[in-house]
């Protein structure tokens, strides 16, 4: 079987730019885009993701949408991290934590290769015909990835002998910013930032536009927070925002020092 290319598909900018590009013949075409849904995506990432399947018909490329379950039901129901009340295995969040003393610390992630880089990789396998643990030859797959040179160290090589990155953006030496005139020049709507509606690494930027541009979502997160105060196993009490004080006090400042998605590795999935 000769090799597919997949679009690791964020729907975010500068994947949608990536999905575009290839849809409109500007760039080399790719077999197959797959979307990664944790089941808590903001309402405007899952409009987008219905623009792009639309375009994605029109000109004859598939978006294969794929779960791992929902991040924000496993959040809610856990009880002490790592398990779930049922007994399986819940991948934790980064989520902030404070503890009796005043000492401040995080919850390992666990949750990007859990929800997103698995779920992918199980269809990418299906899609070129092999079952699970079956052995795959060294590159069967080159894995595309909406990694754009502002980004560049997020770019890693893989791990997998069977899958291949590459990154077109940086090829082409196209910034985040670049994506979005990409957009403008051709009169296309801009795409959202992809990001789990309650995923820790939010800016202050990015929580002040869900909670003015998505208020149904800002409230949930709100609730999620809420929540998991006491949960985790944790030794002290764990929040969603790094003020590590309840969301609805939070006061989104372009100072604060609430960590950037964007800034973070996050294996070029989450955010892109």
């Amino acid at each position: 079987m000769s090799q597919l290319k997949i679009l690791s598909l964020g729907a975010g900018v500068q994947s949608s730019t990536l999905f575009l590009m290839a849809c409109f013949d500007e760039i080399e075409r790719f077999d197959h885009a797959i979307f990664a849904d944790t089941g808590w995506e903001p309402e405007p990432v899952y409009r987008w993701l219905k623009y792009l399947k639309k375009q994605g018909k029109k000109h004859g490329i598939p978006i294969h949408t794929v779960s791992q379950g929902n991040i924000r039901n496993d959040i809610l129901i856990n009880q002490v991290r790592g398990t779930k009340k049922d007994g399986r295995r819940w991948a934790s969040m980064p989520l902030f934590v404070l503890a009796p003393d005043g000492k401040k610390g995080m919850i390992r992630r666990q949750c990007t290769y859990e929800y997103k880089i698995r779920p992918i990789e199980r269809k990418q396998r299906e899609l070129a015909g092999y079952k699970p643990r079956k052995r795959m030859p060294p590159g069967t797959i080159e894995c595309w990835k909406g990694i754009s040179t502002d980004e560049a160290k997020r770019a890693v090589v893989s791990d997998r002998k069977w899958i291949s990155f590459y990154y077109p953006l940086i090829e082409m030496r196209m910034r985040r910013s670049d994506c979005l005139a990409w957009f403008l020049k051709r009169g296309l709507p801009e795409p959202p930032r992809s990001a789990c509606v309650g995923c820790p690494f939010r800016h202050n930027s990015e929580w002040m536009d869900l909670k003015n541009n998505s208020i149904k979502d800002f409230k949930d997160a709100i609730l999620v927070d809420k929540v998991i105060r006491k949960i985790g196993g944790m030794r002290g009490d764990v929040f969603l925002h790094a003020d590590r004080i309840p969301l609805d006090e939070v006061v989104f400042n372009k100072n604060g020092n609430q960590p950037s998605l964007f800034n973070d590795e996050c294996a070029g999935i989450c955010g892109v």
